[in-house]
């Protein structure tokens, strides 16, 4: 019920954020703590439960996801020597490539398991590029290898995906052959065992159906449909004419197995139906795809520039969310920015406009609930209004009425250093779990840019 909108304002510091159960003293100089900064409307909903720190040092913030039972799955890559509570992870003290870590949490935030992969080069490259779970409990992790292994099984070098059993053995790892670089972006289940993955690949690549090439010089973007044991359904790829560039940046598989991929692009392209243009540096799209994977319907925000970078699907709804500037009309409402702001937009299964809301702050994480709700993350630098006044900068988390975008309960958590949201999910019993990361200060000597450390927050129903 959305209710009389008022912004409670307190300060209720988390310096737990930062000193996590069983974890050492650390040289490096960390990031400050988020403090609750306020809430509006929802007497009660969006309350702080827990949170749990994540001292990583890397420039990443931590991918997390709600399994079935509850449990919270995350993933990142970190720097420094890291204990979650189960002990000090291995760390290679000689290298300063990233470490990869994978971990499972309770719902009451309790540690379960939790594994730290070390590189196999001090040259190598990291990266968390999706995580995501199956209805069996199964994570399954995308990204880039810098040579790790957990036990028997190895990851090699470069773009793969991976499946972990909800023990946390490593069962199945895939890899993409080919030449370029290519760069996974996000995960989504598809409700049969199986995942769809997109990205972003340069040159030639080998999904498993076949080798698809990028013209030379351009970055073009790909989806992936594979089964339960890692095999190719089918893949899809897009290449924007000229000197245009595609990108796919989230992923979402509704009910009935339909696809729905977001990102941006330049120049012109054609994802299966009537071309798209645009004259801008980038432009937000979001397309749907049988789970055959056939065009269905795709759109763009026409006249604006920027970027869909998160994606959620309910009952007859897909929400977009991104960044934007410039202006687009969405049923005929103008909706502008002259520097880049946030942006939800909202269509019906069959790619009709339905609502859109813009604001002044980034929305850069989705998901929705067995009601259909909307809860949505971002920062803001002090200038967000979703209802009931403006708030000082740092993290939110917004919950939204699917059918019209009103504003059923808002909570703001502010820092001295700059916040990040990566990742928002809602659990079977309405908990929020947000994952982000913090900026560090730049000390003299750094030798890694843009050190953060992450942190998990769940939030009552």
């Amino acid at each position: 019920m959305v209710g009389r909108r008022r912004w409670a304002i307190g300060v209720l510091a988390f310096g737990l954020l930062l000193v996590g159960c069983g974890e050492r003293a650390h040289a490096a100089a960390r990031a400050p703590g988020l403090e609750v900064a306020g809430s509006a409307a929802g007497e009660g909903e969006g309350v702080l439960a827990w949170t749990r720190p994540l001292v990583l040092g890397d420039s990443e913030a931590p991918h997390a996801v709600v399994a079935p039972d509850g449990d919270v799955l995350v993933a990142a890559t970190y720097r420094e020597p890291l204990d979650l509570g189960g002990g000090s992870l291995p760390f290679n003290h000689v290298s300063s490539a990233p470490h990869l870590l994978v971990a499972r949490f309770s719902s009451e935030g309790t540690l379960r398991w939790a594994h730290g992969l070390t590189p196999e080069a001090d040259t190598a490259r990291a990266h968390v590029g999706g995580l995501t779970v199956d209805g069996e409990g199964n994570a399954w992790l995308g990204g880039v290898s810098a040579g790790f292994a957990l036990g028997a099984v190895k990851i090699p070098p470069g773009a793969f995906l991976a499946r972990l059993s909800p023990q946390g053995a490593l069962e199945r790892v895939r890899n993409f052959d080919g030449t370029g670089a290519l760069t996974v972006n996000a995960l989504a289940p598809d409700g049969t065992g199986g995942v769809v993955l997109v990205g972003d690949f340069q040159g030639q690549r080998d999904f498993g159906d076949g080798v698809r090439e990028s013209p030379p010089g351009q970055r073009s973007a790909f989806a992936v449909s594979l089964d339960a044991s890692g095999q190719t359904r089918w893949s899809r790829t897009w290449t924007a004419g000229g000197e245009g560039l595609v990108t796919a940046r989230a992923v979402a598989v509704d009910v009935f197995g339909g696809v729905h991929v977001a990102g941006a692009y330049a120049g012109s392209v054609c994802f299966g139906g009537p071309a798209l243009v645009t004259v801008r540096q980038r432009t937000p799209f979001v397309l749907k795809l049988s789970s055959d994977g056939e065009h269905a319907w795709s759109r763009d925000l026409r006249g604006t520039e920027g970027t869909a970078n998160a994606l959620a699907v309910g009952p007859d709804r897909v929400f977009v969310g991104g960044n934007f500037s410039g202006r687009f009309y969405f049923r005929g409402k103008p909706h502008t920015s002259n520097g880049y702001q946030g942006f939800v937009t909202v269509f019906d299964t069959h790619g009709k406009e339905r609502w859109a809301r813009s604001f002044a702050a980034t929305a850069t994480a989705l998901a929705t609930d067995d009601a259909g709700q909307l809860t949505l993350a971002g920062s803001h630098d002090g200038g967000l209004d979703l209802g009931g006044g403006g708030v000082p900068a740092g993290l939110y988390v917004a919950r939204f009425h699917p059918e019209d975008g009103a504003s059923l309960w808002v909570r703001s958590f502010t820092s001295p250093s700059p916040t990040l949201a990566r990742t928002v999910a809602v659990d079977s019993s309405g908990h929020t779990v947000a994952a982000g990361a913090l900026a560090r200060s730049l000390p003299e000597g750094t030798p890694y840019p843009r050190p953060r450390d992450g942190f998990l927050l769940r939030l009552r129903p």
